[in-house]
Parts: structure tokens; C-alpha cells; sequence
């Protein structure tokens, strides 16, 4: 499991986070969280233990379409055994 956390937005109208995974050397391009969630934080429970992957957060509004904010810092992590 890789646990991710991050600072929230306060926004009022967020509708949530996408989390995206790559990779390391790749781009975090995986959507994980296929809607967005209101937590800000996530487990990776769909790891492989030894692999470095690459994740980014993203922010959603309710508009719709909705409106993305751009990528969070990329955020580096080994799973572990």
C-alpha cells in the first residue's frame, strides 16, 4: 500500500481529487480515482512491492464541464513488500 496525503482546497464549489499514477522515469497518466473523491488522501492498494511509481493529485469543481486545476508536485514512492 502507498498512502498518499496533500493540503486541501478550499474551494466552495470542489467537487474532489483525481489521483493519477505512473511509473518513475514515466508521467503519472493512470487515472486511480476514476471520479473525484472529497478526501485528501488516498491508498494505493494496487501496487506491485519493489515498483517506484510516480503519482500527481488534480482538483475538480462542480461546473460542468468541470474545471481541472493543474497537476500537484509529482510525488515519488516504492512500494514496499
Amino acid at each position: 500500500v502507498v498512502s498518499l496525503i496533500w493540503e486541501g482546497v478550499d474551494a466552495p464549489d470542489l467537487a474532489g481529487y483525481l489521483v493519477f499514477r505512473g511509473v518513475a522515469g514515466g508521467e503519472p497518466t493512470e487515472p486511480l480515482t476514476p471520479d473525484p473523491i472529497r478526501a485528501s488522501s488516498f491508498e494505493d492498494r494496487t501496487v506491485s512491492a519493489g515498483t517506484r511509481y510516480v503519482y500527481v493529485v488534480v482538483a475538480v469543481d462542480s461546473a460542468t464541464p468541470a474545471n481541472r486545476s493543474g497537476p500537484s508536485n509529482r510525488a515519488e514512492e516504492t512500494a514496499r513488500p
